[in-house]
């Protein structure tokens, strides 16, 4: 829940789902006003036959599915066709010629020729017919067509985005979260130092370039923090930027509360000269406390990892004692 919270809190997350979700909402209505989709009713005799097509409207193309059953005396043929009535507009489309042979292949073009007359029609009312041109008889009735793709798949792809921008918005937290904790490990000793150096008589420019130097010249591989710092220095060598502005864009930036606080003395001493040397020491001293009561609630978590396994060796400890008593009986 308290995870749920924090990510209601992210603006650019949540501006990101209400974008989201307005332009799904928008899809989703185009697609279920569209021009095809709109239609007007089926005329049905006492035996629930359709017999004929009321249209909504003249000026705009209508779609309705319905299912085709042809009797010749011999044989019933079966099919699905879909007829979109074309809006009124003048003009009429050709009828398809038929010059198959085949028994099948007349079919098809009868059906065709006959469902091109339907859609073409000038009539608000339209009678289906009950025969083919070769006496076959026809019935006609309703079927339901499945969702398109389209609509079937809007859905999935919300609710792919919503998670994918969560999961970023996530990561982004937890890699924010791991930069705070490496400055953290590192804010105590980057303090000590310049209380150190502020307390011999440097000021806070030059304590601050031979820390960053210190850094740079180091021999180990350096951590986050330090590298950072390390930049900062090289990055302002050369230009008249007040170090305590610098350090405190650099706290703002990724949002450490105790670094901020130590800018905020540094920038007091700047401004007024005031005593900064004991403020650096309490620093000091409260951001140490603070690393130890960390390092020590890492080791209770340590212990509490440990247990799991340990348990699972006392299990097969146990199997393996009671295993030669067991097969013996």
């Amino acid at each position: 829940m308290s995870r749920f919270k924090e990510l209601q809190k992210d603006k650019k997350l949540m501006s990101g789902i209400y974008a989201v979700s307005l332009i799904t909402a928008l899809l989703i209505l185009a697609l279920a006003v569209r021009g095809p989709e709109r239609s007007g009713s089926l005329i049905a005799d006492g035996s629930g036959n359709i017999t004929g097509i009321h249209r909504r409207s003249l000026k705009q193309s209508e779609r309705y599915d319905l299912s085709l059953e042809i009797n010749d005396g011999k044989e019933t043929v079966r099919r699905d066709v879909t007829i979109t009535l074309q809006a009124v507009s003048g003009g009429k489309r050709a009828a398809v010629k038929d010059d198959e042979d085949s028994r099948a292949a007349q079919l098809d073009a009868a059906v065709d020729n006959m469902i091109s007359s339907i859609e073409y029609s000038r009539k608000k009312k339209i009678r289906l017919p009950a025969s083919l041109p070769d006496g076959s008889s026809l019935r006609w009735s309703g079927i339901k067509r499945p969702p398109g793709p389209a609509i079937a798949f809007i859905p999935v792809m919300y609710v792919s985005l919503i998670t994918l921008m969560i999961a970023s918005a996530a990561r982004g937290d937890r890699s924010a979260a791991e930069e705070r904790r490496a400055i953290m490990r590192g804010l105590p000793r980057f303090c000590n130092q310049l209380y150190l150096m502020m307390n011999a008589g440097l000021i806070l420019s030059d304590a601050f370039d031979t820390i960053s130097s210190g850094y740079s010249e180091c021999g180990r591989q350096l951590s986050p923090f330090e590298r950072d710092i390390a930049e900062l220095g090289s990055a302002t060598e050369e230009h008249r930027i007040s170090t305590a502005q610098v350090i405190n864009d650099y706290a703002v930036k990724h949002d450490v509360k105790e670094m901020i606080r130590i800018a905020a003395i540094l920038t007091e001493n700047e401004k007024r000269g005031s005593d900064v040397i004991t403020s650096l020491e309490r620093e000091s001293r409260y951001l140490w406390d603070e690393r130890k009561a960390v390092a020590r609630e890492r080791g209770k978590s340590i212990d509490t990892k440990m247990s799991y396994p340990l348990g699972a060796l006392l299990i097969v400890l146990i199997v393996i004692t009671m295993a030669p008593a067991m097969l013996g009986m």
